[in-house]
């Protein structure tokens, strides 16, 4: 009998791994600048293959919403960190003025055409998740137009690539503070060109950063602005001042919340992925037993455990991913906060997934796993970007889990509360709450700082943990896989599980294995169902990708004689 599956979805990019641009193997020797124009046509390909409208991005519509799930994006990390960029945080700051001021209309469609690159600009060297306090200025002056001004080098724009590249048109949403008359309105955002794709706009420098680690080409820079004169119509939004400072400072990133749970979503491929890579090479190994017969790699339960718990992951959290859509198709819909600590959620949750899983799957590859070939590895090192982009994962849950203490607002409750991971939660939560209660409810305290903050990660895990497998519940999931994602939750904090006298370790463990072994004979089903096949480049999957990598390879070959007894005296002709 077939499991209970959600419907598979399908995805108009399986063309593009057998494009040009996406080709692999042999190509990340490239020049550095070849490379950075590679990584846009890739960004372009991937965003026009979904034709996005003002209105998906405006509205986080299904279409746009579905883009982050797509396998692709485990093809190039820099590629779908310039489309998110375009389409979310710039193009989603655009959007909300789009209609009300027709003349934007043709800066949009250069958005949506990728006839140019878009850019966002909030966070400084000297000011990260303290945004609220940059120091860029944008001073009105007497003509209407502004003057935009880094004041000292701590108040440069960090990260954003605004180096010229491939000919294409540089422009940012860049976040100031609006100075009128001398007097502090917040930060705004303002459209700012940077280059014209070949030439640094006037009082725009740029210093291009080395390239991140193990990641693919993107052109992060430093930026500072020299007194640069923008137009009247740059600013978007108000010359008003902001009635409440910190309610208007939301609304304007507002696109930072939606960001946070977008992006953090293509650990959802990412995990179909290295789940199905080495499932395809656990069935290829081979190795001899005890016994003197050649099995497949697949046959040991050691092989078994993170492939089916990697891919019960996915579907759990991909089920929690598109219940939260709903929350973030309308400004209005619910409040910021609520909005944000979905995101601070679903962050939290994905990352610890995706981080426990894929260590754990490179390295059931043995030395195979090691290599940036086989995929998986390429795709943590750039998901490491993705735990601190739109906000680091500890910082976001400190916050929420102040907020929470505090009841400055409410989650919706547990549906399922008899629930093992729903009493985890309240568990976790009210040890927290009798902390706070003996401090007196002074959450700035040094003990709040020692005793609290350590553990905010634990409760916003506890809570996702809880979330997805209500959402996957209520979408039909099968109960298997759902016990399978319930034995990895339990075990992230068996302790407390213990403590409360709800189950004992030997019980979770017999409860894991007895839902693997009923699981295991899925397996085939389960990876068919991630859709991940034509995507899936790793040369350790078959014999046909392996044999490609091989002939991608240089030869070397030569005639040279070693004397063994005296190397030293060794004639060197080799050649290639």
């Amino acid at each position: 009998m077939s499991l209970q599956l959600p419907p598979p979805l399908r995805f108009p990019t399986t063309h593009l791994p057998k494009t040009k641009d996406f080709v692999v193997f042999g190509t990340d020797e490239m020049p550095l600048d070849q490379r950075i124009e590679r990584t846009h046509r890739r960004a372009k390909a991937i965003a026009m293959s979904y034709k996005p409208t003002l209105d998906d991005v405006l509205h986080c519509s299904q279409n746009f919403w579905n883009m982050h799930l797509d396998p692709i994006n485990g093809y190039d990390g820099a590629a779908v960190t310039l489309w998110t960029l375009q389409l979310n945080l710039s193009g989603g700051t655009l959007a909300p003025f789009v209609k009300e001021r027709p003349q934007l209309a043709t800066l949009w469609q250069s958005y949506m055409d990728f006839s140019v690159t878009a850019h966002y600009m909030l966070t400084e060297l000297g000011h990260g998740l303290d945004a609220p306090n940059i120091e860029t200025v944008a001073k009105l002056l007497p003509d209407g137009g502004f003057d935009l001004h880094t004041p000292h080098d701590r108040a440069a724009k960090h990260m954003p690539a605004s180096i010229p590249s491939g000919g294409v048109p540089r422009i940012a949403i860049v976040m100031a503070r609006l100075n009128v008359k001398g007097h502090d309105f917040g930060v705004r955002p303002f459209v700012v060109p940077l280059n014209d794709g070949k030439t640094m706009c006037e009082g725009v420098t740029s210093r291009p950063l080395p390239t991140r680690s193990g990641s693919k080409a993107l052109g992060h820079a430093i930026t500072h602005f020299d007194h640069v004169k923008l137009p009247p119509d740059a600013l978007l939004g108000s010359l008003k001042p902001p009635k409440n400072g910190r309610l208007q400072f939301l609304s304007d990133i507002w696109r930072i919340g939606v960001g946070s749970i977008c992006l953090t979503a293509v650990t959802i491929p990412a995990l179909k992925l290295a789940a199905y890579t080495v499932a395809q090479y656990s069935k290829r190994r081979t190795v001899t037993n005890s016994h003197g017969q050649v099995v497949p790699l697949i046959s040991f339960r050691t092989q078994q455990a993170p492939i089916l718990h990697a891919l019960a992951e996915s579907i759990v959290l991909e089920a929690l991913y598109q219940e939260l859509r709903i929350p973030f198709t309308d400004r209005t819909a619910t409040a910021l906060e609520q909005r944000n600590a979905f995101s601070t959620i679903f962050k939290v949750v994905a990352v610890d997934r995706w981080r426990r899983s894929s260590i754990t799957l490179a390295d059931r590859c043995g030395a195979q796993g090691l290599f940036e070939h086989n995929q998986i590895i390429p795709m943590q090192n750039e998901i490491r970007g993705v735990t601190i982009a739109e906000g680091d994962v500890l910082v976001l849950s400190i916050r929420l889990t102040s907020e929470l203490l505090l009841g400055r607002y409410k989650l919706p409750t547990a549906r399922y509360p008899d629930s093992l991971l729903a009493k985890h939660e309240a568990g976790v939560f009210k040890c927290l709450k009798d902390v706070l209660t003996e401090l007196g409810g002074k959450h700035r305290s040094e003990e709040f700082n020692q005793r609290v903050l350590p553990q905010s990660v634990r409760l916003a895990e506890a809570i996702g943990s809880r979330m997805a497998y209500e959402a996957a519940r209520d979408a039909g999931v099968d109960p298997l896989v759902l016990q399978l994602f319930e034995a990895g939750s339990i075990s992230r904090d068996m302790a407390w599980y213990s403590e409360a006298g709800l189950l004992t370790q030997k019980q979770a463990l017999d409860a894991e294995s007895a839902t693997l072994t009923a699981l295991f004979p899925h397996l085939d089903q389960l990876l068919e169902h991630t859709g991940v096949e034509p995507y899936a480049y790793a040369a350790i999957v078959s014999e046909e990708k392996w044999e490609d990598f091989m002939r991608s390879l240089p030869v070397l070959r030569g005639n040279a004689y070693v004397d063994t007894l005296n190397p030293a005296n060794t004639k060197r002709v080799s050649k290639l």
